[in-house]
Formats: C-alpha cells, structure tokens, sequence
C-alpha cells in the first residue's frame, strides 16, 4: 500500500510487547504496574500484563497467560518499583494437542 502523502517521513513506532521467541530471552528492569486484561479470543485464556521499565526508559508489556499460576504468583510478590528480570528458560509440552509448547519464564527480583 502507498503511504499518503501527509504520512511521508514518519518512523514507524515497533510494538513494545515483549516476545520470548528463542531460549535466553529476557527483559530487566522497574515493574511500574500490573493488570488482568480479559482475552478477545475465546480459544486464548485472559493475561496478566506487566509493564516494566528498561533501563534506557523503555516500556514493556509482558503478558502471561492466568493458566500459568506459578510465574503470576512469582511476578505478584514483586512490588512495584522493584527491579525485576524475567528469563525465558525453557518450554514443556502444551496442555491442549496442536498448540504451541507452554513457556517457562523464570522471575528474578533485584529488590529497589
């Protein structure tokens, strides 16, 4: 599609949803806030989304199914403002045949 000309020379801004795609994945920094955000999919379940601040300033959204209660339970322990680093350390099988394997995220807190 052609870009209109009122829209030449704009930098397209990237998502700032973090992707665990390959094993050592990761993402540190200031836990800011949380919220349950209801799914618009009926086949995915609804996400905890935590926002969390880089380093370099940056925001992050991570979303994690509610189906995973260990690393929520992990990620709600940690207080906002405390640093926080979140690893993508490994998959297991996935419960439902023919979805993706389920992701195992390792929560670090790094206190104040």
């Amino acid at each position: 599609m052609a870009m209109p000309k009122d829209f030449e020379g704009g930098t397209e801004v990237q998502s700032n949803w973090m992707k665990f795609e390959k094993f050592g994945d990761r993402v540190k920094g200031t836990l800011l806030s949380h919220a349950t955000v209801p799914s618009t999919n009926p086949t995915f379940p609804d996400q905890e989304v935590y926002v969390i601040r880089k380093e370099d300033g940056n925001l992050v959204n991570v979303g994690v199914s509610l189906k995973k209660s260990g690393t929520i339970a992990r990620l709600n322990s940690v207080k906002v403002g405390e640093i926080v680093g979140i690893l993508f350390e490994s998959e297991t099988a996935p419960a439902t045949k023919g979805f993706a394997p389920a992701k195992n995220l390792k929560v670090l807190s790094f206190g104040m």
